[in-house]
């Protein structure tokens, strides 16, 4: 059997240089031109009943700014080819100003480039017209439809770009307006009459009650590591979060506090209004400050912290109690470090001589003997109440 051989498609046709030619052609073009220009009130009317129509996305424009857009379409047609050129460049010029404009106003990309394509067919099915009449050669008329239309598919594609454009332009403002609503709460600048108005604005009820949430990080990826973990945490995308830079610390604003991030310290201020979460937000910083010293991570409550936020306050008196009571301990040398580590462990495990043992993986009389070595040298008798917690004081500062 014989193979068929698939037909192949005409070969599109391209307007040629206006300005080669030929003398007969170019008086036909020039006439054509001439007649458009007579018809531009008859092609505004005729787009605006087909946009009307078929088009209900234009319902946002009225019948005149519908018709001033054609007739300025068609002027922009008229004048180039009057002047030789093919029209494509000038019209590229005011695509993207059109595109721009209609989709502020609301007219949606795929209306504008439906609009486009029957404005194009209009002017299409005027030339053919006016070709008749002129004599104007077939095979320029041909390269005109083809032209036309493959502009019409470039145009369909600025339009989309304008829209995707718009969007993120329109996302970014959003981002910005919100990471502003937040920090100004968080931070305590907002006024509280300002932040009660605007707080519905992001989804907020002032009449409810918000925790705060601190964390940190060291560059933009683990911000955004730090977003996505949170919003995991909270099930909620990390688009809709309330989030901004306040000060050196990263802050949340969320309706509750998450149960756990994995691999990441957030810390969590207690429940407040709007108009006071500053507070609860200096709260969760105070505890995200203590607990990175102690290396913590996962979810911190300030209130989980006991008394460790104390251990960093009181520079001055920890440095003299340091220097009596530790420098000892230091000038012994290789061993105290032994020694240190044995005792701060014995106080985190509540003086349990067998735990501190197992820990360490050292032999009980071992953990006895560090412990007595460390009252010899620092002359803190663990016994006593006010040594017990001086020395847990002294050793947790130095380990933060």
């Amino acid at each position: 059997m014989e193979r068929e051989t698939p037909t192949a498609w005409p070969v599109r046709r391209r307007m040629p240089d206006l300005a080669t030619l030929d003398d007969s052609t170019r008086a036909a073009v020039v006439t054509a031109v001439a007649r458009l220009r007579t018809l531009r009130d008859v092609f505004a009317d005729r787009c605006l009943a087909l946009l009307r129509r078929y088009v209900p996305g234009y319902a946002v424009l009225s019948d005149d700014e519908i018709q001033a857009s054609a007739r300025r379409f068609m002027d922009i047609l008229t004048s180039e080819l009057s002047s030789l050129r093919v029209p494509d460049a000038a019209l590229r010029d005011v695509l993207r100003e059109h595109a721009v404009e209609r989709a502020k106003r609301g007219l949606p990309h795929d209306a504008l480039a439906i609009g486009y394509q029957l404005g194009s067919r209009e002017m299409l099915a005027l030339m053919d017209e006016v070709a008749a009449d002129v004599h104007l050669p077939a095979a320029f008329l041909v390269a005109m439809h083809d032209s036309t239309w493959e502009f019409s598919n470039e145009a369909s594609s600025l339009f989309a770009r304008v829209q995707h454009e718009l969007v993120l332009e329109r996302s970014h403002v959003e981002a910005e307006r919100r990471s502003a609503f937040v920090e100004g709460v968080l931070s305590g600048t907002l006024p509280a009459d300002r932040i009660n108005r605007d707080a519905h604005l992001f989804g907020l009820d002032p009449r409810a009650r918000y925790v705060a949430l601190a964390t940190r990080a060291s560059s933009s990826c683990e911000t955004d590591a730090l977003r996505r973990a949170v919003a995991s945490a909270m099930r909620s995308p990390s688009d809709q979060l309330l989030s901004a830079p306040v000060r050196d610390v990263l802050g949340f604003i969320t309706a509750r506090s998450p149960e756990a991030v994995v691999g990441q310290l957030v810390c969590v201020g207690p429940p407040l209004p709007l108009d006071q979460l500053a507070a609860g937000f200096d709260a969760a910083v105070l505890a995200l400050h203590t607990a990175r010293q102690f290396a913590m991570s996962g979810v911190v409550h300030l209130t989980d912290l006991g008394p460790r936020p104390l251990v960093l306050s009181s520079a001055g008196i920890a440095e003299s109690l340091a220097a009596k009571h530790l420098t000892p301990l230091d000038a012994v040398g290789g061993s105290s470090g032994e020694v240190e580590e044995t005792v701060r462990t014995y106080l985190d495990c509540d003086q349990q001589v067998g735990k501190v043992a197992r820990r360490l993986t050292v032999h009980p009389n071992t953990v006895r003997y560090r412990v007595k070595r460390f009252e010899q040298l620092t002359g803190l008798d663990l016994r006593r109440t006010e040594d017990l917690v001086t020395s847990w004081w002294l050793l947790n500062r130095r380990r933060a």
